[in-house]
C-alpha cells in the first residue's frame, strides 16, 4: 500500500478567508494570537503574542476569532476534493487528509502525473500544502511535516526507495509522536531527540520503561500492526461558500465565485453519480444580514457553463442590499443518474436534445416566472380525454410515465391503433337521422367499431369508436355512447 498525506498548515486562515486577503490578518483565541498570515508576520506579529502587543506593533492588523466549525467544514471539502483521486480517504484533524494511492497509480499511470495534478489544483486554489508519502498512514502523516518531494522517496511506478524513506523517518523529531508529554520529556532528557534514536533501542526495553503505547506506535509506523482509520464518507447534502474581504458590490463580480462553487458541485455530483434539482444560494452581507434565493433546475446532465448563464440570469432579477461578504451554495435534492434514461442505449442526439429542452425550459421559467410554463403529459387513463393532462413544465419534466406494450400474440402481429391529433373537449353531439349522421355536414363511417368500456368505479362509460369522413373530406373520430345511445364527434385526424 502507498499512503499520501496532504497537510494544510494554514488551514485556519484558509477557512476564515478563502480569498486570502493581502491585508494583515491574525486569528485569536482567549486574547492570544494563534496564527498570522504572511503580511502580518512581516509586520512583526507572531503567534503566542497577546492581542494588545500585536495591535501595538501593527495598528492596521485585522483580528478574527478562530472558527473551528468552519475549519472542519473546510477540511471535509478538501477530503471531498481528494476523493476524485482515491476511494480511500481519511480525515486527520486538525489539518490533514490521508489517501491510499494503490488504485490511483493504475488510473494515472505514474506517481509523477498524479503529483502534478495535486500541486496544480492546490496552487489554483491558493492553498499551502505539504505532502508526505509512505507505505503506512502514520509514516505518511509524520513525513508530511518535513514536506519532502515524493520524487526523493518513490519512483514513477510507485515503488518506494526504502533507504531514503528510512533516512527521512529517522530524522523526524520525537515531538511529532502522539505520546504523553511526560514520556516525551523523559525521552529528550535521555538524549533521544529523533525517531531514529528510539527505533535503535530494543523494543522490549522501551515497553518495560514507557509502557505499551510507544511499542504500538512504532509497530503501526513500520506496518507491523494494523493502523485502521475511519474512512471519509461524502455528506448527503452539498454545501460550499466563498468569502470576500471587503465585500462585492457588483453582480458581475459574482460570476467567478459562482463558477468556482458550481465546479465544486460538479465534482460532488460526479462522485455520488447523481444530478441535482435545486440551487439554494445565500448572500451574507457585511452588515450581518442574509438573503436566500434559489434556482430550480430541469437538466438531466450537469453542464456548468449553461448553469452559470442561468445563475447570472437569475441574478439580473435581484437587487443587492449591500456589499456581499460571503456567497454560499447549498443543494439537497438529488436524483441518481441511472434513473434518468428510459432506454438502455440512449442515442447521443436524443440526450443532447433533452438537455437543450431542459435548458430552454429553465430560461423560460426565469424570464416568465414560476408556474407560467406548462406542457401536456401522458397519464394512465381509460378515456381518451383523460390521457393528457396540463402540468407545470418543471414538474412534468421530472415525472416519467412507464408505458408497457402488450406482447403480440402468435396469431396476429401488433398494430398501433389510429388516434386523432386533435380532440374536442367536450365531445360535440352528432345528429342521427334516417339518412345518416350529421355534424355541420354529412358523416360517412369508414372503420370501426373499437370498444371502450371502463370507469366502472366512478361512472361507467361504454363507447364504440369509428373513423368517419366528413363531406368536406376531413377524417373524424366519432363514437356512440352505448348507454345514452347518442353519437358524438371526439376529434380530427391531421
Amino acid at each position: 500500500m502507498l499512503w499520501l498525506c496532504l497537510r494544510l498548515p494554514e488551514l485556519p486562515l484558509d477557512a476564515i478567508s478563502e480569498s486570502r486577503s493581502a491585508g494583515m490578518l491574525a486569528l485569536t483565541n482567549n486574547n492570544t494570537i494563534e496564527m498570522v498570515n504572511s503580511a502580518a508576520q512581516q509586520a512583526g506579529v507572531a503567534a503566542g503574542m497577546s492581542v494588545t502587543t500585536a495591535i501595538s506593533l501593527c495598528s492596521a492588523l485585522e483580528l478574527r476569532p478562530r472558527d473551528l466549525k468552519r475549519e472542519q467544514q473546510h477540511l471535509e471539502n478538501i477530503a471531498l476534493w481528494a476523493y476524485r483521486f482515491s476511494g480511500d480517504v481519511c480525515l486527520c484533524p486538525p489539518n490533514a487528509v490521508l489517501l491510499e494511492l494503490g488504485a490511483s497509480l493504475r488510473l494515472f499511470n505514474n506517481l509523477a502525473r498524479l503529483y502534478r495534478k495535486f500541486i496544480s489544483a492546490f496552487r489554483l486554489r491558493g492553498l499551502t500544502v505539504k505532502l508526505g508519502i509512505a507505505p503506512t498512514p502514520l509514516a505518511a502523516e509524520l513525513l508530511s511535516y518535513q514536506n519532502l518531494s515524493p520524487a526523493s522517496l518513490v519512483n514513477g511506478a510507485g515503488q518506494l526507495h526504502q533507504d531514503a524513506l528510512q533516512k527521512a523517518l529517522s530524522a523526524l523529531p520525537i515531538g511529532l509522536l502522539a505520546l504523553p508529554p511526560k514520556t516525551l520529556s523523559t525521552l529528550q532528557e535521555m538524549g533521544l531527540h529523533t525517531l531514529g534514536n528510539i527505533q535503535a533501542l530494543p523494543r522490549a526495553a522501551l515497553e518495560r520503561r514507557f509502557g505499551k503505547d510507544i511499542a504500538k506506535l512504532l509497530a503501526k509506523l513500520e506496518g507491523k500492526q494494523a493502523d485502521i482509520r475511519p474512512k471519509f464518507i461524502p455528506p448527503e447534502t452539498f454545501a460550499a461558500q466563498r468569502h470576500f474581504d471587503g465585500g462585492l458590490n457588483n453582480k458581475q463580480q459574482l460570476r467567478f465565485p459562482v463558477s468556482a462553487l458550481l465546479s465544486e458541485l460538479e465534482h460532488y455530483l460526479r462522485l455520488r453519480q447523481c444530478v441535482n434539482r435545486d440551487l439554494k444560494w445565500q448572500f451574507h452581507y457585511l452588515n450581518g444580514s442574509k438573503e436566500p434565493w434559489s434556482l430550480a433546475l430541469s437538466h438531466h446532465h450537469f453542464d456548468r457553463r449553461s448553469l452559470i448563464e442561468l445563475v447570472m440570469l437569475r441574478l439580473e432579477q435581484l437587487s443587492l442590499k449591500g456589499s456581499v461578504e460571503t456567497l454560499s451554495l447549498h443543494c439537497e435534492q438529488f436524483i441518481h443518474n441511472e434513473l434518468q434514461s428510459e432506454q438502455l442505449f440512449e442515442t447521443a442526439n436524443n440526450s443532447q436534445q433533452q438537455q437543450k429542452t431542459a435548458q430552454v425550459l429553465d430560461k423560460l421559467r426565469l424570464r416568465l416566472g414560476p408556474h407560467r410554463c406548462h406542457q401536456f403529459n401522458l397519464q394512465d387513463a381509460h378515456l381518451p380525454e383523460l390521457n393528457w393532462v396540463l402540468r407545470d413544465a418543471h414538474t412534468a419534466s421530472h415525472s416519467k410515465l412507464k408505458v408497457v406494450a402488450a406482447a403480440p400474440s402468435a396469431a396476429s402481429e401488433y398494430k398501433p391503433l389510429l388516434r386523432p391529433n386533435w380532440l374536442c373537449q367536450p365531445p360535440k353531439a352528432i345528429s342521427e337521422t334516417g339518412e345518416g349522421l350529421f355534424w355541420q355536414g354529412e358523416l360517412h363511417l369508414l372503420q370501426g367499431p373499437e370498444r371502450f368500456d371502463g370507469q366502472w368505479w366512478q361512472q361507467r362509460q361504454t363507447r364504440d369508436y369509428y373513423i368517419a369522413r366528413h363531406q368536406n373530406g376531413a377524417l373524424c373520430w366519432v363514437f356512440k355512447d352505448c348507454l345514452k345511445r347518442q353519437w358524438y364527434l371526439h376529434g380530427f385526424f391531421g
